[in-house]
């Protein structure tokens, strides 16, 4: 019993109490260290995007200011409304693919992908009959 007594005394107690309390204002301290880890990950990671989204409106900024230039009314006037200034001549060339190469071009100014191709462009303007005979037989 006096082993026990010795090991038990009133220090210990008092240590063991104040492990306790240590415990116990550490436990919270930890769990808001935690929070305010995900947190900061969180801000760098909106901080990224708002780079991201500023660097991207900086670019359409910049097609936008194009587009409201005078260069390229006068080149869309010229290509896709066959304008011209006074004094000009216009010459076409037969054979060429005019519009393919407007698309394409246009398709990389917005950075949007290029229509696909109309396969059905045929059979929309051949008539009701044609319509009906590749269908059956085809």
């Amino acid at each position: 019993m006096n082993i026990l007594k010795g090991i038990f005394t009133r220090q210990f107690f008092i240590t063991l109490l104040l492990l306790g309390l240590l415990a116990l204002f550490a436990l919270p301290l930890t769990k808001n260290w935690r929070q305010k880890r995900a947190i900061d990950k969180e801000i760098a990671e909106l901080e990224q995007q708002v780079s991201s989204f500023e660097n991207k409106n900086s670019s359409l900024r910049q097609v936008l200011d194009y587009m409201q230039s005078e260069q390229f009314v006068e080149e869309e006037a010229r290509s896709k409304l066959n304008y011209k200034k006074p004094g000009e001549q216009v010459v076409v060339i037969e054979g060429l693919p005019s519009e393919s190469g407007a698309t394409a071009s246009a398709s990389a100014l917005f950075d949007f992908p290029a229509p696909p191709p109309d396969k059905n462009a045929e059979l929309r303007l051949s008539g009701n009959l044609k319509r009906w005979l590749e269908y059956f037989f085809n």
